[in-house]
């Protein structure tokens, strides 16, 4: 017994010198109790090693908070009276995930998914959607499948969305808004799947907007499903990759519920793992305003939208008005260089009209922030002579684009219009897209032409575009050039113009990363 008691000395002196009162402490009181001495020793070790300083943290369940060694490793007292566990390292977290695979027990389950009412109130989230006009929203792609086996990506309908990159170019009111709602969306998710403050980081954020017809199908976040024919359970695809393997949790929180937004339908649901994926009966979540649902991202939580419908009996509705059912999506990742980028606030839309006007009706080349890991990096520029019209230029390369979309296989490519002169192409895996951007002044106009299409290649900047993109892409823009060649040079007049746009071309030929077939 007394050797133990010279350990626990020897302990005491470890800590450092300003605890020599402890030790005293501890030396008188093994003279008069043996026994007692050690499992008060014992405590008051524990005492002098966790500060209470380092341990002053508070969580959005109320449970106080205690160290085990630091600020980065303090947890929630699992001694509260809220009975809450202690909360859990990223990898003390996918373990849980893991062991719900293992025995598929409801209460593992509960523990990965879930809601939260009133993470913002509804004067907040009226003041944001006052600021969503439907024009500002950018066409999206997402998760759908005709195959109940085989989930693929494909281009959803009535399905559009808004991200940081949108957001941070007009209306300042609007971005910042957003960006306090988000911290919000995060701690709140965080908080509810039990994860120590700052675990989470998000991976991407984006205001989504469904109008009527508007669905998504059952899918997971992280992996390509499919189900499996003896257990008919929903398993990840190793054969296939998913763009976003990284991803732990999401969240998705409503701006809108039926009533504002002029709809029925449009519910989130979870999908029963087994049984080729149907609807859970307890697993639809009404559309509230200020309601989150927050869950981990994989087949664990096959996940969904139910179809937006109008509200024909709406008081509101005089046959023109558009339902939309707004929501704020959210993907977190814990691994810290998959963080999204949050651009500052660059331009309002009034100082585009402006630059725009003062040359001449053509648009100014975009700026990027140099700090900025997702921003386009330009693959080419190709001169639009003078003579040509951009409006029919525009409308002949997108025919051309929409007739090469099934190449090399069915649904290669999803071409989108943004805005009245950009078109976006997007591969099938997700990795990488291509922009071409109409009416853009020149850098050095020439006698021959003052306009230009910009071609640009946007990836999410952590993530590079894969190997069967940049082919893929290479082979498009090569067809694309020779459809600009026809266009452009069959009209050339000849002489310094032809000479000056095939050189042109020769150039933009010269940056793709692989060569004319």
């Amino acid at each position: 017994v007394r050797g133990s008691w010279r350990f626990s000395i020897f302990l005491a002196e470890v800590v450092g010198r300003q605890h020599q009162v402890v030790k005293k402490t501890m030396v008188t009181m093994m003279l008069h109790y043996k026994f007692a001495l050690g499992v008060a020793t014992l405590a008051l070790l524990f005492f002098v090693h966790c500060p209470t300083s380092s341990a002053a943290k508070s969580y959005a369940d109320g449970s106080a908070a205690a160290c085990d060694g630091g600020d980065d490793t303090c947890r929630p007292d699992s001694s509260s009276s809220t009975g809450e566990s202690k909360c859990l390292h990223p990898s003390d977290f996918q373990h849980r995930v893991a062991s719900f695979f293992d025995d598929a027990s409801d209460s593992i389950l509960t523990s990965l998914r879930g809601t939260v009412d009133k993470v913002i109130s509804n004067e907040d989230a009226k003041e944001l959607v006052e600021l969503l006009p439907l024009s500002d929203f950018v066409e999206s792609s997402g998760y759908e499948t005709e195959n109940k086996d085989r989930a693929q990506y494909t281009a959803p309908v009535a399905y559009a969305g808004l991200g940081l990159k949108e957001l941070s170019t007009s209306n300042e009111e609007r971005y910042t808004k957003l960006l306090q709602i988000r911290e919000k969306i995060r701690s709140a998710t965080e908080s509810s799947l039990n994860l120590c403050p700052g675990s989470l980081k998000i991976d991407y954020t984006t205001i989504t907007q469904k109008t009527e017809g508007g669905a998504h199908r059952a899918h997971a976040d992280n992996c390509v499903h499919y189900f499996d024919d003896k257990t008919k359970a929903a398993v990840c695809d190793p054969s296939r990759q998913h763009p976003y393997p990284k991803r732990v949790a999401a969240s998705i929180l409503y701006l809108n519920d039926p009533t504002d937004g002029n709809f029925n339908g449009g519910e989130f649901y979870f999908a029963n793992r087994t049984h080729f994926g149907e609807v859970e009966n307890s697993g639809r979540v009404a559309v509230e305003t200020g309601k989150m649902i927050y869950f981990t991202s994989g087949v664990e939580n096959l996940h969904g939208a139910l179809k937006v419908e109008r509200d024909s009996s709406s008081e509101q509705d005089d046959g023109t008005a558009i339902p939309r059912r707004l929501a704020i999506a959210m993907w977190y990742v814990f691994d810290e260089s998959l963080e999204e980028f949050v651009p500052t606030f660059q331009a309002s839309a009034a100082s585009e009209e402006e630059a725009t006007s003062s040359s001449g009706g053509l648009k100014q080349r975009k700026v990027y922030d140099p700090n900025d890991p997702n921003a386009p990096k330009e693959v080419f520029t190709l001169p639009i002579p003078d003579r040509i019209d951009i409006s029919s230029l525009f409308q002949s390369v997108g025919a051309y684009l929409v007739s090469q979309q099934n190449k090399p296989m069915a649904g290669s490519w999803t071409i989108s219009q943004y805005g009245e002169d950009t078109l976006h192409v997007l591969f099938k895996d997700h990795s990488a897209m291509f922009s071409l951007d109409f009416g853009v002044a020149l850098i050095e106009a020439t006698s021959h032409a003052k306009a230009s299409v910009v071609v640009e290649r946007h990836t999410d900047g952590s993530r590079g575009a894969s190997l069967q993109y940049m082919l893929q892409e290479s082979v498009l823009l090569h067809g694309l050039l020779d459809h600009f060649s026809k266009v452009i040079l069959d009209e050339s007049s000849g002489g310094a113009e032809e000479e000056y746009l095939g050189d042109e071309m020769e150039k933009a030929r010269n940056t793709l990363p692989a060569r004319r077939a």
